[in-house]
């Protein structure tokens, strides 16, 4: 009883349901997995890591890539303020102090290439989701069905073919 027990708990436990991949869409800078609105294109990592594709897990992080780079965009215009600024202290030394210009210039190029490495992390993203769906979408499936034929259960073997 004990034996008959254990091997029940365990193949109960390796059941694993198998859900399948939804087409991800993108409208604007929206994503949409089949029908649900993402909230972050981070949430797109499941589904798309799932194929353990070389190409789509190479443009994920090309894009997650890129994105950090946004960051450090902006760091040249903060080191200016910070090294430049004179936030009140001793007056007895001189400083340069803040020439608008000048910090507008690094803040113009950080905001430039803000926008150059989102624009270049998202073709990223739209590229590993183009592959994405193609290849959910051209997934052949062979299995086992049982089918019924004059009241009575056969089983079967079924394949099929999407092109």
């Amino acid at each position: 009883m004990i034996a008959f027990l254990a091997c029940t708990i365990t193949t109960h436990a390796q059941f694993t349901k198998e859900i399948p991949l939804k087409p991800i869409y993108k409208h604007g800078w929206k994503y949409f997995y089949g029908d649900q609105r993402m909230n972050s294109v981070y949430a797109l990592q499941i589904p798309l890591e799932s194929l353990n594709d070389k190409e789509i897990n190479e443009r994920f992080k090309r894009f997650k890539r890129l994105q950090v780079f946004r960051v450090f965009a902006y760091i040249p215009s903060i080191v200016y303020l910070l090294t430049n600024a004179h936030f009140g202290g001793h007056r007895g030394y001189s400083t340069r102090g803040v020439d608008s210009e000048t910090f507008l210039l690094f803040w113009l190029g950080g905001l430039a290439a803000d926008i150059s490495f989102n624009a270049a992390s998202h073709h990223q993203m739209a590229k590993a989701i183009d592959i994405y769906n193609v290849k959910i979408s051209n997934k052949s499936t062979l299995g086992l069905s049982f089918n019924r034929l004059l009241n009575q259960n056969y089983p079967g073997l079924s394949y099929q073919f999407k092109f």
